[in-house]
């Protein structure tokens, strides 16, 4: 008997035993097509994003951590360990995960692909992500998206590109102009402003503006208006910008009453025109919108991921103190949150248990980060 020859049930219950174990299903899928069709609805129920949890930037041996919302559990990141300066990561929806070095030489950049370990290296970033006046750097302005075309990035103001084999970043856009959000898709790129609303559209073969989305006309309280919070969401068919109250403390009750929704028609860049928004009700629809502080993107909620439809996950961190830490440099840290938004009804639950409730981060830290397997993993 041949292996591809095995009952479907029989594989089936197979890839169910190999758990939320992404790596291991991989394997499993690869084996031939018969076991990769025979485990496709155990791989739909994984098509959920982690949570990508670096426990302590400033630390060369840093702790990183995914959570799984599938399942409430931690595991270990296998990432590259960081030698010679401090480590940051930013994951993505694509499963690619963004590291940078922090060294007397500069500011080391390697993509790395979670799942496999497959790694790419880049130019050091340019000097303007590294502050300015020998200040200690942060990086918490960074944004990036990975495309076809090659890899951009944002150090909250302007934006660099670089193409596979590069060794230098290339400005695109207006170099003094706020991003704080990057997305790739469908050949182009989407340099984002939250505070303003508007959004640069670069088109990533030429690296020229090809159109520029002004934001659209919002009556917010004037009491209101700093506590107002914007993303951008971009699919191939439709870019929708999502407006709303901020979200202060994961343990809050309810969500406030601001929440707007506004779509625009990626196809009119190709017409030479600038999109404009409309203002839409309900129009996450049978998706799921993942939110942090790089950027939002959809799911598609099924019966098979849990996900809840037509919600909006918010994945946040905030400082906090300690009172019953007796060392004194070890009482200030960061925590972890993330809350679920209903977009129908405004209002919003608390994800915040179990294991992610539990996390402490010594010092500054840094935020946490939605990573999507992708499709060549669980497909």
């Amino acid at each position: 008997m041949d292996w591809s020859d095995l009952p479907a049930d029989l594989v089936a219950a197979v890839a169910d035993r190999l758990g939320t174990e992404l790596a291991d299903l991989a394997r499993f899928r690869s084996v031939c097509r018969p076991w990769r069709s025979g485990s496709a609805a155990h791989a739909a129920r994984l098509r959920v994003p982690l949570l990508l949890i670096p426990m302590m930037s400033y630390d060369t041996s840093a702790e990183r951590l995914v959570w799984s919302l599938a399942d409430d559990r931690l595991r270990e990141a296998p990432l590259p360990e960081a030698r010679g300066g401090h480590s940051f990561v930013f994951a993505s929806h694509h499963g690619w995960i963004l590291t940078v070095v922090a060294g007397d030489g500069g500011l080391k950049a390697t993509l790395v692909y979670h799942f496999t370990g497959v790694s790419e290296q880049l130019p050091r970033l340019p000097s303007s992500f590294g502050g300015k006046g020998g200040r200690r750097v942060t990086l918490d302005g960074l944004s990036w998206d990975r495309s076809p075309h090659g890899v951009v990035v944002s150090p909250g103001k302007g934006a660099f590109f670089c193409r596979p084999g590069d060794g230098s970043w290339r400005s695109v856009g207006c170099p003094s102009a706020a991003v704080t959000s990057v997305t790739a898709c469908d050949g182009a790129l989407y340099l984002f402003d939250r505070k303003t609303c508007s959004a640069t559209v670069v088109d990533a073969e030429t690296l020229a503006v090809v159109a520029v989305i002004e934001a659209p006309t919002l009556e917010v309280p004037g009491w209101e208006r700093k506590e107002i919070e914007a993303n951008l969401v971009v699919c191939p068919d439709e870019v929708i910008l999502l407006v709303r109250s901020k979200l202060h403390h994961p343990w809050c009750s309810g969500w406030p009453s601001f929440c707007k929704a506004f779509r625009a028609d990626p196809r009119a860049v190709t017409g030479g025109r600038s999109p404009s928004w409309s203002e839409v009700a309900g129009i996450i629809g049978d998706r799921a919108v993942f939110v942090d502080n790089l950027r939002a993107f959809c799911v598609e909620a099924n019966d098979h991921n849990g996900l809840r439809r037509n919600c909006v996950y918010v994945a946040s961190s905030y400082h906090a103190v300690d009172d019953d830490c007796d060392y004194t440099l070890d009482r200030y840290g960061r925590m972890y949150s993330v809350a679920v938004l209903d977009f129908a009804n405004h209002t919003t639950e608390s994800l915040s248990f179990g294991s992610l409730v539990k996390l402490w981060s010594p010092g500054d830290g840094q935020c946490s980060s939605w990573l999507m397997p992708s499709c060549c993993s669980l497909h």
